[in-house]
Order: structure tokens, then sequence, then C-alpha cells
């Protein structure tokens, strides 16, 4: 950025950044202006008020003036350097200069200490005037005012061909010579100059970490916030009924790309409810997948308002059509499985697109697979997609699993992963959380993978989001009229609950 040195190519090149760090430059630099003019003016007008003194007290130290005009001459520029100070001074405390303008004023104050003393040698060498002012001046001024190395040559090269032009106009030394001159004030200013690139640097990397800490504090509460309305679009928990479902969910990140849909429908004369459940892994992940969510929960939602009893595969044709045209483009696409519950027909229907496939674990300890009926959502237009659509028998006792890949794809230390031979075999065991034939129930199979996911990991942290849901059918649901001093119980008889939530 022009006036502080950062490339644009930088990668801390950022609009919020030059903002930050021009306007951090631009208070500083106000208030080190302050305080140079302060003690430097102040020093400068000591001397000054001391000199007067001495010459209205006819002192000796006054003797160096040779005449009367030199006398003047040296009243008359510091003179106006003090009042060229208390000027600057008023201006910087009042505000009434734009930022641009205050770099300018440091800079033309140490040009203005430099021309006073090369003005002063030039009208009398006995003055004392010399290289050394405006040398010390411009080191002072490279150590506290927060300029770049650009600014600080400014008066470097300036002092210099001030001096040059001095020694060779005024005080008659030759061309060689008067660059003699030169050439060392510029080696005694030099260091002045590398120190204030030094600051300079140490000053950005300062404003960046401070900008990068500020930016990622934000960062995180604006995720913490976004999570929130992330898992707002999950369904909560249903664990009474004739149809019920739980279900976990562990994301990558903060917030992820799987997702679950439940919508209940068209209750009977006996309390019989139709479940319809959508369960989705969008490809990436964090907030970008999230985001795919967000859009494919409203046109879940939209789709599932208007057509209440839609069936599964004409969910997954709307889901593949929406994706194409919208998502496909910049290379999004899902998998998806959805079903739909009839309890009172002792039905399930599905469609699979691309997804792993789900088991069906009969009241007897049986697995039946569920594998996938047509391609992955968004990979082919709507003309050529056939969800094909299949149904099978689901009774009370049974239990659906579905899941996303993140439970099969999960990696040990070693880099085996789980694999659906892997989760088949977790399911083939007796009992979800190894309870007691009298204590075993429903609703537990889906905590039971993530702790087995979490233990095949073996500590290593999650490469991928992974959900598990539960859908099930109590075998037997009482739902009478409570009696004196009892409640009635809707759940299975004897068995234990223990309700998934999101993490």
């Amino acid at each position: 950025m022009k006036g502080l040195g950062l490339s644009k190519s930088g990668s801390i090149e950022t609009t919020e950044f030059r903002r930050s760090f021009h306007q951090e430059t631009s208070q500083l630099l106000r208030k080190r202006l302050i305080g140079f003019i302060s003690i430097w003016g102040g020093l400068g007008l000591i001397s000054f008020l001391f000199v007067i003194v001495m010459m209205v007290r006819g002192s000796e130290i006054t003797n160096i003036f040779s005449s009367g005009g030199t006398k003047a001459m040296f009243l008359l520029a510091n003179g106006g350097w003090i009042v060229v100070y208390a000027v600057v001074l008023m201006m910087v405390i009042e505000k009434r200069v734009s930022d641009k303008r205050v770099i300018r004023l440091s800079l033309g104050l140490i040009i203005a200490d430099g021309l006073m003393a090369v003005s002063l040698r030039a009208i009398d060498p006995s003055f004392g005037y010399g290289a050394w002012v405006y040398v010390i001046s411009h080191f002072v001024a490279c150590c506290v005012f927060p300029w770049t190395v650009r600014q600080a040559l400014i008066p470097l090269v300036s002092l210099v061909g001030l001096s040059v032009l001095s020694h060779f106009v005024f005080e008659g030394d030759s061309v060689s010579k008067s660059v003699i001159f030169g050439v060392v004030n510029a080696a005694f200013m030099t260091p002045a100059v590398f120190i204030s690139g030094i600051r300079h640097n140490q000053r950005i990397q300062k404003s960046t970490n401070r900008f990068l800490n500020h930016r990622y504090g934000m960062l995180r509460q604006e995720l913490a916030y976004a999570r929130q309305i992330h898992e707002a679009l999950f369904p909560p928990p249903h664990t009474t009924g004739p149809v019920q479902f739980v279900y976990r969910y562990e994301p990558m990140r903060q917030i992820g790309g799987d997702y679950l849909f439940a919508r209940y429908s068209n209750k009977d004369s006996e309390g019989n409810e139709t479940l319809s459940v959508a369960v989705i892994d969008v490809t990436g992940h964090g907030i970008p997948a999230a985001l795919t969510v967000n859009r494919l929960h409203g046109e879940l939602d939209l789709r599932f308002a208007e057509q209440p009893e839609i069936s599964p595969g004409e969910v997954l044709s709307h889901l593949n059509r929406y994706i194409n045209l919208t998502l496909s483009k910049h290379s999004i696409f899902a998998t998806a499985v959805c079903f739909r519950v009839n309890a009172s027909k002792n039905l399930l229907e599905y469609a699979s697109g691309g997804h792993p496939p789900s088991f069906l674990r009969g009241v007897d300890g049986s697995i039946r697979d569920l594998d996938s009926t047509t391609f992955m959502l968004g990979a082919c237009k709507d003309q050529d997609f056939d969800p094909f659509q299949a149904e099978v028998e689901f009774g009370p006792g049974d239990t659906l699993i579905a899941y996303t890949d993140g439970a099969i794809e999960a990696r040990s230390a070693e880099g085996k992963m789980l694999n659906i031979e892997g989760l088949r075999r977790i399911l083939a065991s007796s009992h979800p959380l190894g309870a007691d034939e009298s204590e075993q129930g429903y609703g537990m199979w889906s905590e039971r993978i993530l702790r087995e996911v979490t233990s095949h990991r073996g500590g290593i942290p999650p490469d991928d989001d992974t959900l598990a849901i539960e859908i099930y059918r109590p075998i037997r649901v009482t739902t009478g009229t409570v009696a004196s001093g009892t409640v009635a119980d809707e759940d299975i008889e004897g068995r234990s609950v223990a309700e998934p939530v999101v993490s």
C-alpha cells in the first residue's frame, strides 16, 4: 500500500488489514509527532531563550556574533524555526490536518532542522551549526516516527543535497570536496534509515498478529452462531410412538456437510404415522458444505410442505434435479438415501443415490443390506435419472441403521479403514452397548457406531463428517390410561433409551 510499504501481492494485503494498519499508523504518528515537537522543539526554545537572555545581559557567550546583522539573522532563523514547530504542534493537536499531511509535516520538520542549520552555517560558520544538528534530528525522528524506508530517505536525500549545495555555493568549496561532505553526511544518516525499516517491519508483524487474532476471534464467534443455526436444521430425536428414531452426528469441523431430514405425516385412528427420512452427504467439508446443506434443507422443507406423502423415489429425483441444475456446475454433488416407514402396513420404502448401504437388523438378529439403487445426486440430468425405489418388510422389533461414509472411511493409526464389513460386524453383536438381555433395547446403535468409529481412529481427529441414524419399531407400545399413582409407559417394556444428541 502506498505510504505504508506493503506489497499488493503480499498475503496480508487485505482491505481490512490496510485500513486497520493505516489507522493505527496515523494515530501513532500523531502521538509521536506531538511528543517529538514538545521535547525537541522545547529544547530548541530553551536554548533560544538562553541566548536571548545572555544577549540582554551582555554575556561573553554572545561574542560569537561577528556583527549586529549576524545576530539578527540568528534570531530570525531560530525564531522562525520555533514558530514553525509551534504551528505544526497546534495543527496536529487540533487535528486540522489529514493523515497524509501529518506524514508530510513530520518529514518537513526534519528538513526544516537541516535547512536552519545549513543556513546559519552559511551565514556565519562561527555559529557552530553543522551537519551534527540535522544528523541527530534525523536519527531521533527515525527512532520515533513510524516511517517506512522510503519516507526516511526523503529527509536524508534533501538534507545531503542542501549540504552539498551549501558547501559549493556559499562556502566556496570545490565540487569534489562538497560531494565528499555529502557522502560523509549520508553515511552518518544511513543507519537511521535501516532502523526505520526494521521498526516498520516489526510494526507490520505485530499489527498483522493483532489483526489476525481479532479476525480469528470473530470467526470463532461466527462459527459458533453458524453451528447453532446448522444444528437447528436437524430434527429432534423422536423416542415415542410406533416408529422412532435417534441419531448421532460428529462433524469434522464445527459444521459440516452431513444432514438428516425427518417428517411425520398421515396419522391414522390408531396413532400410526408415516415417517419420511432423508440422509444426505454433501461433497466437501466445513462451511461450504454446510451452506449447501442449508440450501437442500430449504428444498426438502418446501417439497414436503407441498407433498407430505411424497415417496422416497420422488424425493431423490427432486434432489438430483436441483443439485444437477444449481450445484454441479460448482463441482458440488451429494449422496443420499431416502426412507418412508408405514407402521400400519409394516412397510419400509427406500431409494438410495450413491449412498453407502444401509442395514436392516431384524428382530431375530439377522442383518440385511439395503444397497444403493441409483447414481450419486447431480451426476446426470433429470431425464437420465432413475431412482428405482424399493420396499421391504419393516415390522415391530426391526431396526434400520443408516450412516454417512465418515463411519466406514474412518482410519486407524495404521491407515486401515473400518469399511462396511467392520460396521456390519459391529451391528452383528447381540446388544448395541453391551447391555444384559433384560436391559437390551433400541435407540442405541447410533451411539455404538460413533463410539466404535472413535475407538477405531485411536485418538486421531476425524477426517470426515460422521452421521449415524437409527429408525426402530418398538415391539410393544402402551398408550393406555394412566392408573392412579402410576405413569403410562409409551416405550418398549424394560428398555433403557439413551437419547443421542447432535455433537
